[in-house]
């Protein structure tokens, strides 16, 4: 077992999730577009940025449980 390569079962699970959270993630990229010219650096997209990975992990949570020892 000691020779065993670890797999993280995270990064994989979020690959499979990233098709569910299409939505989140285009309204961060839209955001990321209209932000782009802010020269003042006020405007910021960390709102969307969350709500992505917030979609994401929770797709993940259930699923990766079962997989832990």
């Amino acid at each position: 077992m000691a020779d065993e390569e670890l797999v993280d079962q995270k990064k994989y699970l979020e690959d499979s999730c990233k098709p569910k959270c299409v939505k989140p993630l285009l309204e961060y990229e839209a955001c990321v577009k209209r932000v782009e010219g802010d020269d003042t650096s006020q405007k910021h997209c960390t709102g969307q940025y969350f709500d992505y990975w917030f979609c994401i992990d929770k797709c993940v949570a259930p699923k990766l449980l079962s997989k832990l020892k």
